[in-house]
């Protein structure tokens, strides 16, 4: 019976990752909210009201994505997202261009080393700078391999 000690630390322990699993869900969820939702909110009015664009923000469990359309074409979905990392979650972008007759999809971290800074430290304006930095691959193609 001198188990009981460690099966109890393994029930005890077992429920501790799940409130740590419950814990970055939140704060990603609160990332979203008061972070990324804002940004995107922000870059849809001014596409919208200055740039004649259809710019639609649509808030998902677990994602915030800004659709972009002209002309009854969707020219590129920048999507916020969870990101894995060993230490917890972070928000990466997955990004939609359209190329004609194809999609093209890229991925990027809001940081250089995406494993080593917590998520209070991503920025609306690094959000923005992200969505700016491949919109301008829509509008001038030359600019892809500036993305990858």
């Amino acid at each position: 019976m001198a188990d009981w000690r460690n099966e109890l630390s393994g029930i005890l322990g077992g429920k501790a990752r799940a409130t740590r699993a419950e814990q970055e869900n939140a704060q990603f969820e609160a990332f979203l909210d008061t972070v990324a939702l804002p940004a995107l909110n922000e870059v849809a009015e001014e596409l919208t009201g200055k740039h004649g664009r259809d710019a639609q923000v649509r808030r998902a469990p677990a994602s915030v994505t800004l659709s972009v359309r002209a002309a009854e074409v969707e020219e590129i979905s920048f999507r916020v997202m969870k990101h894995f990392v060993q230490t917890g979650i972070l928000p990466r972008a997955e990004v939609r261009i359209n190329r004609g007759t194809r999609l093209v999809k890229y991925e990027c971290m809001f940081k250089d080393d995406p494993q080593n800074y917590p998520i209070a430290e991503v920025t609306t304006q690094e959000i923005i700078a992200a969505f700016i930095k491949y919109y301008r691959m829509v509008m001038d193609p030359g600019q892809a391999s500036a993305a990858d």
